[in-house]
């Protein structure tokens, strides 16, 4: 039996009354595919349901790392308290009253102190030695809350993995929401605590094994809610230029790792929308990077955003109008599994492609506007009406009124008010401001 056959029998039980090991087993949302073919400690399900003891929970512990992170560490700390027996802040030498909330939020908070040395790696994985080898270490940023709908859940599905899989090593992945409304579930942030795998990465730092390579993970129901990246808290703390500094380090020490090109760029335009030259400039960039990835073979730890750069690439030939690099980008999306999206850009270069083609008609039509005669009002008049369509349709909204006016005043113009007409209906907050 493996906990590919575990996790369909914890579903099979149904809404009712499931055992508690299928309770929390349900929190599970998603396992690696090797993980899945993982042979569990007993012969059925039945067995594992009726030796599961979620009183004895697994011993977690969280860690934060901190630096003067007075205003929101306790608020991260509360809300873990449920969760996590033990609470361990590694703090990077704060000047500001940073272990001080923590100890008035929570009474028994550890601390750490550890002088910064420009490597958010180095500061996590100085908690192994410091916990020791048993239970599970929870790494939550201190701009980081557990949602209420997520409280008792975390230290509910480490019991369950515990018991189904007690002698593997994997990474748990939480949610992480930010107030953009983004969701990151590839987070990879709990782990054991007698595990071999340790951060690397002076940032956007992720567990690998000594050999660079990805451990199966599991991705489960439970999420956090994340404030680091709200503007103000950026520019107040500084955050673009620390993560540009490091990113700087990284490259000097590995010119031949293709994903700190990846972060260099899509770090630096967190937040902004650059203009077509420096989305063309970039772009170029990432291009020349790219062919790192097929230079030598790579491990996990410097290939982990071959796709992702893929993704980025495609977002700033967007903003330049570079149809035909989308064209050749789309293929090696459709390769490497994103059909999502592939068939997005690939859909978007060519409506695209529509929209400057229904651009050329408007401009024809208009020419030809120029030859009307006395005689040729009512098809002067259907010309117009087609012109503020297609100005409609390709954007070219502040000549809709204009045109529209030219064909309601030769008796035409229903082509356009229709459209126009039915949008209102059928979009109820929507508003044309360049129409009458």
């Amino acid at each position: 039996m493996n906990l590919s056959d575990v996790l369909d029998a914890a579903w099979a039980e149904g809404p009712g009354r499931p055992a508690a090991l299928g309770r929390d087993l349900r929190l599970v949302r998603g396992v690696a595919p090797e993980l899945l073919e993982r042979a569990v400690p007993a012969a059925s399900y039945a067995e594992l349901a009726a030796a599961y003891r979620p009183d004895d929970a697994a011993t977690v512990t969280a860690v934060v790392l901190t630096r003067d992170e007075e205003r929101t560490i306790s608020g991260c700390l509360r809300a873990l308290t449920e969760d996590c027996a033990r609470l361990l802040l590694v703090d990077a030498e704060s000047e500001d009253g940073t272990l001080l909330a923590a100890e008035a939020a929570v009474p028994h908070v550890e601390h750490l102190v550890r002088a910064w040395t420009d490597d958010f790696a180095a500061q996590r994985n100085a908690a192994f030695e410091r916990v020791g080898p048993d239970g599970w270490l929870a790494h939550v940023d201190a701009d980081e809350t557990l949602a209420p709908e997520s409280r008792g859940r975390l230290r509910a599905v480490l019991t369950a993995l515990d018991h189904v899989l007690p002698e593997a090593d994997f990474v748990v992945s939480p949610r992480i929401l930010d107030t953009s409304r983004e969701c990151h579930t590839n987070t990879r942030r709990i782990l054991r605590s007698g595990t071999a795998l340790r951060f690397l990465g002076r940032v956007h730092e992720r567990p690998y094994d000594a050999r660079g390579a990805q451990p199966p993970y599991v991705e489960v129901d439970v999420t956090f809610h994340h404030t680091g990246y709200e503007p103000e808290v950026v520019a107040r703390r500084g955050k673009g230029e620390r993560y540009a500094r490091l990113i700087r380090l990284c490259l000097a020490q590995e010119p031949w790792n293709p994903k700190w090109h990846f972060y260099a760029v899509r770090d630096g335009i967190v937040g902004r929308q650059p203009d077509a030259e420096e989305s063309h400039a970039l772009f170029l960039r990432l291009q020349e990077a790219y062919a790192l990835y097929d230079a030598v073979p790579l491990s996990d730890y410097a290939g982990e955003r071959q796709t992702d750069s893929l993704v980025l690439q495609c977002e700033l030939a967007l903003s330049f109008g570079g149809g035909r690099e989308l064209a050749e980008l789309v293929p090696l999306l459709r390769a490497r599994g994103r059909l999502l999206e592939a068939s997005y850009y690939q859909a978007f270069a060519d409506f695209s492609g529509l929209l400057g083609r229904c651009s050329e008609l408007l401009d024809r039509l208009s020419e030809g506007s120029r030859h009307e005669r006395p005689d040729s009002r009512g098809a002067a008049g259907r010309s117009y009406d087609l012109q503020a369509l297609l100005a409609l349709t390709c954007g070219r909204y502040d000549e809709v009124s204009r045109l529209l006016e030219e064909a309601r005043s030769r008796g035409a113009g229903i082509l356009t008010t229709a459209t126009v007409e039915s949008l209102a209906a059928g979009l109820p907050d929507w508003r044309p401001s360049h129409t009458s």
